[in-house]
């Protein structure tokens, strides 16, 4: 019986670590959003206002048993247990970060903001998930793994992006504290917000 059990765990835990990773694939792609922004500006801020206005009236009809093909195999695939019988928020505020970004902050400082989001966010949910370990106290299950794959990955990102090492580590250190913050879904608001602040006001 508890051969069973333990069958049964494992398939659960990879049902979930493959979740997790589709989830951050999509997160991932937010960073080729810069590059089309570079080309059509006013083509990128419609078509994320069209994209959370779709997803959001799919949501709704999701929770009425109402199944928009195509937009409603993205959310299964991607959906968390809890998220099942609510509207998945992720979608929404990923969309709204980079919106944001791109609305309040000029184009370099949108770039560092919108990479803390999709590689930052991104590794440190997989290195979470896959590494596990020590959680960090009072975040309700972040762990230190996850923070520091988002903060080593972040200065490799941002030297990338031709800042020095100083700032590379500064924004790190901000995006990584963000991320572990237990604010949900609404993470996705606060690490591009958070993030392009302090770029703005103290780097760039």
């Amino acid at each position: 019986m508890s051969s069973i059990n333990n069958s049964r765990k494992a398939i659960q835990i990879s049902l979930n670590i493959k979740k997790e990773f589709f989830r951050k694939t999509i997160h991932m792609m937010a960073a080729f959003v810069p590059f089309f922004y570079y080309y059509s500006e006013s083509m990128i801020m419609i078509l994320l206002i069209f994209i959370t206005l779709i997803y959001f009236f799919s949501e709704v009809l999701r929770l009425n048993n109402i199944h928009i093909p195509v937009i409603y195999q993205i959310t299964k695939m991607a959906a968390r247990s809890k998220d099942e019988d609510n509207i998945m928020l992720g979608p929404i505020t990923l969309a709204m970060g980079i919106f944001l970004s791109l609305i309040f902050f000029d184009y370099r400082v949108a770039v560092i903001s919108i990479y803390a989001l999709a590689f930052g966010d991104g590794v440190a949910s997989l290195f979470g998930k896959l590494i596990g370990g020590w959680k960090i106290p009072f975040t309700f299950g972040k762990t230190f793994s996850g923070t520091a794959g988002c903060f080593f990955t972040l200065i490799i990102v941002y030297l990338a992006c031709n800042l020095n090492l100083n700032q590379a580590v500064m924004l790190a250190v901000v995006a990584s504290v963000i991320e572990a913050f237990p604010t949900g879904d609404y993470d996705n608001l606060l690490i591009t917000v958070g993030t392009g602040l302090i770029a703005t006001k103290y780097i760039l």
